[in-house]
């Protein structure tokens, strides 16, 4: 950090006017962003040994965390895309004792209980020059992140290898995307331009980039898969090219799809793919300019060296971590626990982690960084992971856009033909970008977590009908104990009564069919599981109405007065609502009270049926309510299938949620049985 500092120093002095650092509407020179630096050392000075840096994504963060480091300081970022618990921890674990931050995000930072110190940049400045430390924290794949110690030694040894992959130089300008916490951006989007005298330009929002790129026309940036697929994607759909101006775009985080890299070199998007580690600054090896080499991550960048061994990458060298905090020390090597192979011309081919390594059920072996990049091949796929699942190979699917016609397995089956039958998917979970993001399934620069993605698959894939049940449970309870079910279930009820609930009855049976056609008209293209469903249910529906009216004459009651009468309200509300939900919610509200219905008949109707024949001694009238708790055992067997073919987080929620209205609503029509209503007969 000290060589950056210098750097700048030296360029403020020779050419005070140059830009340093450029916003949308703002412009840093050199000369004002040493003196910047030198105002914010002053009035940090009394800051502890270890602060935590949290700073907006601006140029009073570059100011803030140069100055804490020409104090000597020892730096933590704490990353924004953090948890508050993920902060908690770092702040403990760490043992910071001041936090820098800006008056806007305190109030985020005050619930800790450190100092926040505010960097002033007005006023008189403080030139220091000592040695720095970060401790980075990686997101790894639990809620608690390990701090990785790196020293300046190591961080400047990267800078200087960069520059010279990417053949960077003073005239270029470094479009920075990624968030200031991770190291890589910290070395290859701040250190290295600003160590140049070249111009950095901070991208507030990743939505403005393409924006923003043409107008400012760089030479450098520095991405992730995800974000070039969201650039590529855009200039190809509106047949446009990236900026001339382009020469050396470094990719890395994630495996890049080899499609995905083909496209974006089409668009004008020169990219370069690399690897590295937090553990290892970042960066070991890089494509460079003239040299790129498609399928690698090229060559191991200056004074780093890897051995292979058993396959496993291992890395030496002047950027290997001291450490991690609180465990033993590096001591310059480190296993990356990734496993790799060299090409003929010594460029390296990561095939994955070792522990991630898929055994399938006949004993072949899987690198799912093998598999992942023809998955992410789909533009409509936001990003894509390879976990072992009951049968096999499971291709994880993120994305919010609907099924491609053929379905998602088979879609996930068709982008890997160019692998072995035995690596290609036998099974699909299809995720949206929200629901991963909630459970962090992904690093913050694309990474799969796999144990994660894993266990939320398992969780999340417990058939729908078990967890519908269980959402349920209490509404259910509800049901049951109302006094007018209770009683029937012991003693039976009188022939009035019962006459009366099946008038009841009736009046939501017979539109058992209507509310059927209104979801199935409701279905979209993607909804064909539900419409096959809704067809194999109307067929199975028509008539049931009928008999209700048979069993009424049955048991001397008048079939067409029944038939022609004005429903209960309890009854006609709930018809009601439920085109109403079909009409807003769509058709899987639908599918709340088939669950209702059908799971209570099943549970129900023949012990009252065999309760109120007792009590009537009376075998006729039966017929509706008899069948329907025999019929509705393989109803809700079918209901069961059909809800597992229900796979997104918000069509669950629908059937749930209305699931719930209806078991209030179906309850409310004992409820006014019980009270004594009864059916007015039409003269």
């Amino acid at each position: 950090m000290r060589e950056t500092l210098a750097a700048i120093r030296k360029t403020a002095a020779d050419d005070p006017a140059r830009i340093a650092i450029s916003e949308r509407e703002n412009e840093i020179s050199y000369g004002e962003l040493a003196k910047r630096i030198a105002a914010a050392a002053a009035s940090l000075s009394g800051a502890p040994e270890r602060v935590g840096l949290m700073m907006p994504r601006d140029g009073r963060a570059i100011v803030a965390d140069l100055a804490l480091a020409s104090l000597g300081r020892t730096i933590v970022p704490l990353p924004s895309f953090f948890s508050p618990e993920q902060w908690q921890h770092m702040i403990a674990d760490a043992q910071i004792g001041a936090l820098v931050t800006t008056p806007e995000l305190a109030e985020q930072l005050t619930p800790f209980g450190l100092p926040l110190l505010h960097p002033d940049e007005t006023g008189p400045g403080l030139e220091v020059q000592a040695e720095s430390r970060r401790i980075i924290y990686t997101s790894g794949t639990t809620g608690r992140p390990k701090g990785v110690i790196t020293s300046e030694a190591a961080m400047a040894a990267s800078v200087s290898a960069l520059t010279q992959a990417a053949l960077a130089g003073r005239h270029d300008v470094h479009l920075s995307v990624l968030p200031f916490s991770l190291l890589l951006e910290q070395l290859a989007g701040i250190m290295l331009p600003l160590s140049l005298g070249a111009r950095l330009h901070i991208l507030a929002d990743p939505r403005s980039m393409i924006e923003e790129a043409s107008a400012i026309q760089p030479t450098t940036s520095v991405l992730v898969p995800e974000l070039l697929r969201g650039w590529t994607g855009w200039l190809r759909a509106r047949g446009a090219r990236a900026p001339a101006s382009l020469r050396f775009v470094a990719v890395g985080g994630a495996p890049v799809p080899q499609d995905l890299a083909d496209q974006a070199w089409s668009v004008g998007l020169p990219v370069y793919e690399g690897y590295g580690l937090s553990e290892c600054c970042s960066v070991v090896a890089v494509n460079r300019p003239g040299h790129r080499r498609a399928g690698t991550v090229g060559r191991p960048i200056e004074g780093v060296h890897v051995d292979l061994q058993n396959g496993e990458i291992v890395v030496r060298g002047p950027t290997v971590m001291q450490g991690y905090l609180g465990h033993a020390p590096a001591g310059g090597q480190w296993r990356s626990g990734d496993l790799g192979r060299w090409d003929d011309e010594g460029n390296l081919i990561v095939l994955g982690r070792k522990d991630d390594m898929i055994i399938t059920p006949a004993g072949r072996n899987i690198h799912p960084e093998w598999i992942e990049p023809m998955l992410a091949a789909d533009p409509r796929v936001e990003r894509a992971a390879a976990v072992l699942g009951p049968r096999g190979l499971t291709a994880v699917i993120v994305t919010d856009q609907a099924a491609p016609p053929e379905g998602w397995l088979a879609a996930a089956r068709r982008l890997t033909t160019s692998a072995p039958d035995y690596a290609r998917p036998r099974d699909v979970a299809v995720l949206t970008g929200r629901e991963t993001a909630a459970a962090g399934l992904f690093t913050a620069d694309g990474r799969p977590r796999r144990k994660l993605i894993r266990q939320h698959i398992n969780e999340r894939h417990m058939r729908f009908y078990d967890a519908l049940l269980a959402a349920t449970a209490e509404a259910r309870r509800e049901f049951l104990a109302i006094p007018l079910i209770a009683e029937t279930l012991a003693h039976g009820v009188d022939i009035e009564l019962y006459r009366d609930f099946l008038r009841s009855a009736y009046h939501h049976v017979r539109y058992t069919v209507p509310l059927m056609e209104a979801a199935l008209g409701k279905c979209g293209n993607d909804d064909d599981p539900l419409a096959q469903g809704l067809c194999r249910y109307i067929d199975e529906e028509i008539g049931h109405d009928s008999w209700i009216l048979d069993d009424i004459a049955a048991l001397g009651g008048d079939a067409e007065t029944a038939r022609r009468a004005r429903p209960p309200l309890a009854t006609g509300v709930m018809v009601a609502y439920a085109f109403h939900l079909i009409a807003e919610d769509g058709p899987y509200a639908l599918l709340g009270m088939v669950h209702v219905l059908e799971s209570v008949s099943a549970a129900l109707a023949t012990q009252a049926a065999k309760a109120i024949q007792q009590r009537l001694q009376s075998g006729a009238g039966f017929r509706y309510l008899a069948s329907h708790g025999d019929l509705d055992h393989e109803h809700v067997a079918g209901y069961a299938d059909l809800l597992d073919a229900i796979d997104t987080p918000a069509r669950r929620e629908t059937v749930i949620a209305a699931a719930k209205d209806y078991y209030r609503l179906y309850g409310d029509m004992f409820r006014e049985l019980g009270a004594g209503d009864r059916i007015r007969h039409a003269s």
